[in-house]
């Protein structure tokens, strides 16, 4: 249990938070609400009769904020002062051996709190805690966010900002391997919409060449005959289902303007 500090989840409008640990000076007593250091006027320390203690808002938190009342003993303010021939009290020397023992208190404390090794090993060890206030990733080994994976992951299921690439050629009737201009990377014969003179293909009719990017149809189209192969993306699942209903192809591809129609 920490020994400089107490949190409280605050309820609607309170003001009153009690803490026990000992302090020098009323300005050492700060409070945070989430996070954030409040203005020492907008809070009061209070010692009550019976000697118990607690910090008084000026005006009462939200509920479900998170309040911290925390000692913080001034480090870069010396509170006691020693001259050549002055007296030594013991008032004074307490004085000055608590200001330091209460700094080393605190200091320990955070770093007892804040994110280290784990035991024997060489990574960050997070104690099963989440890490907040994480920036947008621009690197390759940043970490990232729940919001950035979920706006990814909303993208690709969507297809927002995603625009499926085509081929179109045209069959001679002896030729069954085309090239492909967008990179395939070996996914299945699913993965993209073919049709040969606006009749939607089987998958089982072809297959994709992941290493060179080609499609390979068994049996070569005929002569003269119109070919299409679209990229399907993400969006649409890469598993061949029982039944098509495709909608229809925009006469112009090259617009991009296709209609799938939904699978059924």
């Amino acid at each position: 249990m920490a020994t400089t500090y107490v949190d409280y989840t605050a309820t609607a409008g309170q003001t009153d938070f009690a803490f026990n640990f000992p302090y020098l000076e009323d300005e050492h007593v700060t409070v945070e609400i989430n996070g954030a250091a409040q203005n020492p006027n907008s809070y009061s320390v209070i010692i009550e009769s019976n000697g118990d203690k607690l910090v008084r808002l000026n005006i009462g938190a939200t509920a479900g904020q998170i309040v911290r009342v925390r000692r913080k003993s001034q480090p870069g303010t010396d509170l006691v002062d020693f001259v050549n021939g002055s007296v030594l009290t013991e008032s004074e020397l307490d004085r000055a051996y608590l200001h330091n023992r209460y700094l080393a208190e605190e200091i320990s404390e955070l770093n007892d709190a804040s994110l280290q090794e784990e035991q024997g090993g060489t990574n960050w060890d997070a104690k099963n805690k989440r890490i907040t206030n994480v920036g947008t990733p621009t690197n390759l080994g940043d970490a990232t966010t729940k919001a950035y994976v979920d706006g990814i992951a909303s993208a690709i299921a969507t297809g927002v900002g995603i625009t499926p690439d085509f081929n179109k050629f045209t069959g001679n009737g002896t030729t069954d391997t085309f090239s492909l201009s967008f990179t395939t990377n070996g996914v299945a014969s699913s993965a993209v919409l073919v049709s040969i003179n606006g009749a939607v293909q089987d998958p089982s009719d072809y297959t994709i060449a992941g290493g060179a990017d080609e499609i390979q149809f068994v049996t070569p189209p005929p002569n003269l005959s119109e070919i299409l192969v679209i990229e399907r993306g993400y969006k649409v699942a890469t598993d061949i289902p029982t039944q098509y209903d495709w909608g229809s192809v925009a006469t112009d591809p090259v617009s991009a303007s296709y209609s799938y129609g939904q699978i059924v």
